[in-house]
């Protein structure tokens, strides 16, 4: 279960519902999924939804990990077109497959290497300080967009070349296409949003063009993929998903974990008492909640676990069920920050596994180090609830913290 106070509670008749036709955009199942992915990952690891015209839904662990190893058979090509995620084109490298996945990730693979992302580190602690300046002495702060939030963006937006001042809005615009499905059917909205994203990233690539700096834009303008500089079309394929990426996976991981850790004091106090158990913990607590909903699209027909998937066919693979089978994990709903053998797939596996996972990993350190050092007894603020939404990418609406000053 969600292990803290959530908004409100499914009826026994909407689990049942949400299991028969599965729907991680409905704001219902975004506020306590924890029931149905409990149900599905137990009783139905592989099922069938009828919404937004018939998609497969994998739960299991074995099975999401079948999924993203096997590109052949379940590829991410166009995967976006039709789940509605505002751009016309594929978002390069992860909606190609290899071989030619793995020249375009080539190209991000030196921006986001341990050795770059770990010479971060001064100044990702620097936002994070900052920050926490903003609201220790208040006694008081909500989370999600007082430090959740913001230090991701920051940096992101930084890496990408974005002016400072535009955070905000591409963050509006992160939002809104990830999370407005259940308001946009049709996709119009999200449509018009990505378009207004992309377009102002070919702004910001014109100008790259003509004045490069310390930026992953410029970093691509000067790489080559089979000797050949990338189009500007290609550029800003790589540039939309880094946008799309970048700024609300850590926001949800990281506001999940500190609901978690201000409801349950003997597990703070552990990283309070013990700042190098941090690292370890941090990856317990991706596989409680990894956050992540993935898609793919069946490249023909195949057969699986005695299920027929024809050519076309839509699968999402539930990283957030799967990391909590009881076949993969001994009482996968508890946090064990000593459990062993940790190979939760919150970063995905396969040739797509997260390319930016060393950045998510750093800034959530950083944040649960100058946390725990700075304010060691937060807990959830009387009175209040934690909010949660659902989609593509699970997060926290709300989560208020207090402490004595």
């Amino acid at each position: 279960m969600g292990d803290f106070p959530i908004k409100r509670g499914l009826t026994a008749q909407e689990i049942d519902e949400f299991v028969q036709n599965f729907d991680h955009h409905d704001p219902r199942f975004g506020q306590d999924p924890y029931p149905v992915l409990q149900r599905m990952v137990r009783e139905c690891p592989i099922k069938h939804s009828s919404n937004y015209g018939g998609f497969w839904v994998f739960t299991g662990f074995e099975q999401v990990r079948w999924g993203y190893q096997n590109y052949e058979l379940l590829s991410s090509v166009s995967v976006s077109v039709p789940s509605g995620q505002g751009n016309p084109r594929p978002m390069i490298p992860v909606e190609i497959d290899p071989p030619l996945h793995s020249k375009y990730r080539s190209l991000l693979a030196p921006v986001f290497a341990p050795a770059r992302i770990g010479a971060l580190e001064t100044e990702i602690r620097a936002i994070c300080t900052d920050l926490i300046d903003s609201f220790i002495e208040k006694g008081e702060c909500e989370f999600i967009t007082q430090l959740a939030q913001p230090l991701p963006t920051r940096m992101f937006v930084k890496m990408l070349g974005i002016p400072p001042d535009e955070a905000d809005t591409f963050k509006h615009w992160n939002h809104a296409i990830l999370h407005g499905v259940a308001d946009d059917p049709d996709g119009t909205k999200r449509a018009a949003t990505g378009q207004a994203a992309r377009s102002r990233l070919r702004e910001l690539l014109e100008l790259r063009k003509r004045q490069r700096s310390d930026d992953i834009i410029s970093i691509l303008i000067d790489s080559e993929v089979d000797g050949e500089s990338l189009d500007d079309e290609h550029l800003l394929d790589i540039a939309y998903l880094l946008f799309l990426a970048g700024l609300d996976t850590v926001q949800g991981a990281v506001g999940f974990q500190f609901a978690f850790l201000a409801s349950h004091p003997e597990h703070r106090d552990r990283l309070v008492a013990d700042p190098p158990l941090i690292p370890e913990a941090i990856e317990e607590l991706l596989r409680w909640e990894s956050v992540v909903i993935a898609g793919r699209v069946a490249t023909h027909d195949f057969e699986y676990e005695g299920f027929t998937f024809k050519k076309g066919d839509r699968v999402v693979l539930v990283d957030r069920a799967a990391d909590r089978d009881p076949r993969a994990f001994d009482d996968p709903d508890a946090v064990n920050f000593d459990r062993t053998g940790m190979r939760h797939v919150a970063f995905a596996v396969g040739p797509h596994r997260c390319v930016g996972s060393h950045l998510a990993r750093l800034e959530m350190k950083v944040v649960h180090e100058e946390m725990h050092r700075r304010i060691p007894d937060y807990r959830l603020k009387e009175g209040t609830v934690v909010t949660t939404h659902g989609g593509n990418v699970a997060g926290l609406d709300e989560l208020w913290l207090e402490w004595r000053n």
